[in-house]
């Protein structure tokens, strides 16, 4: 800020209103190291007792790996960081569920169009191998208007970008709202790219989180 403004201000702040959160982690290797060799193991054996899919384009397991006791772990982990957010947000609800959790396999030059996962509070996706060319995931901005005016910028940053591009690696785990668009990039590595993408929501939905939340001030229903 130049001199002559500053002489003219008492304050100035930028405000981040209406922010977008995208909750990212890296776990502990020994626990990143039992949670792959977990999923690995259930993913090996339905390749063996399947044994009749094309080795290209992209496999997706049934959507039920949170019922697994083996993988109780991740769910567990899941679940705990949802609170944690939730928590830390001062978000009242009761009870939350994992909806579905399924494995992606991504073979070379396999990719995912931009999407969303409705129907549900918190989307994420944990990275069991993430070798180096299949090792990002976008997210796109979601305000309709954002891309009228696009000047250009210095930097890629989350202030002015109208997508944001995050590295990650074996172990990490990121999550985000399930209404957020986000995609994922070509696998450029002859390696396979293993993700787990899990979605979670409130569990009295309807009881709990669906009423209005304020009180009228005039009693005409029986409490």
């Amino acid at each position: 800020m130049t001199r002559s403004i500053e002489s003219k201000l008492e304050a100035f702040s930028a405000l981040p209103i209406f922010p977008t959160l995208v909750w990212a982690s890296q776990l502990r290797p020994e626990a990143a190291a039992r949670m792959n060799a977990a999923f690995m193991t259930q993913i090996d054996g339905a390749r063996r007792r399947q044994g009749d899919l094309s080795q290209s384009g992209k496999w997706q397991t049934d959507q039920r790996l949170h019922t697994i006791p083996e993988l109780s772990e991740f769910s567990d982990l899941a679940l705990g960081l949802a609170r944690h957010v939730l928590d830390r947000d001062s978000i009242r609800y009761r009870g939350l569920e994992i909806t579905g959790c399924w494995a992606n396999i991504g073979f070379e030059g396999s990719r995912h169009r931009p999407h969303a996962h409705p129907n549900n509070f918190f989307s994420g996706v944990y990275y069991v191998k993430a070798p180096a060319g299949g090792n990002t995931i976008n997210f796109f901005d979601p305000r309709p208007q954002s891309g009228v005016i696009v000047p250009p910028s210095k930097r890629t940053s989350p202030i002015v970008a109208q997508k944001m591009t995050l590295d990650v690696k074996t172990g990490t785990l990121i999550m985000f709202p399930s209404w957020l668009l986000h995609s994922v990039d070509e696998n450029r590595s002859d390696e396979e790219r293993v993700s787990v993408a899990f979605n979670i929501m409130f569990t009295p939905y309807v009881e709990d989180m669906s009423p209005p939340n304020w009180q009228g001030n005039l009693q005409v229903t029986p409490e």
